[in-house]
């Protein structure tokens, strides 16, 4: 190989790698653009549940990632940034409270406060509920518990 096209691919190279170094960044600087932000209610027995927690897991064939929030005061608000894709979710709703017990803690041993799952299965490890996430939709999903 001669000397003038050797020198042509190192410039070449010199120019490429810094552009698509370039170009990565830039694509990622707005976070990824596909994510929706996803937001609504809770209630359980017609009141706004006090606390809990909320997760959208992909359903076979959408896209992850999965996205949750803390339910505080029946809301909830996952930000762009921390949402899904487009696609059909499976929601679970969990809500746990004391139960009067105390119990080893598995790390101390000393004695902690028990907390239990009081929703319904259906809400959570046997989850019911769903949710379509689009482009175009506002993505809010209020949801209406009940404990019976």
């Amino acid at each position: 190989m001669g000397g003038d096209q050797q020198m042509t691919k190192k410039s070449i190279l010199h120019w490429l790698f810094p552009t698509l170094a370039c170009l990565m960044i830039l694509s990622g600087c707005g976070g990824d653009s596909r994510r929706r932000g996803i937001e609504g209610t809770v209630t359980l027995d017609g009141a706004p549940l006090a606390e809990g927690y909320i997760s959208f897991r992909p359903e076979l064939g959408s896209p992850g990632p999965t996205a949750g929030d803390a339910i505080a005061d029946g809301k909830y608000s996952i930000a762009t940034e921390g949402g899904t894709f487009d696609g059909t979710f499976r929601v679970e709703i969990t809500a746990s409270r004391p139960t009067g017990n105390k119990i080893p803690d598995r790390f101390t041993n000393e004695l902690v406060a028990e907390y239990a799952q009081y929703l319904p299965a259906r809400y959570n490890t046997e989850s019911e509920l769903t949710a379509e996430v689009t482009e175009e939709g506002e993505n809010q999903f209020d949801f209406t518990l009940e404990s019976q």
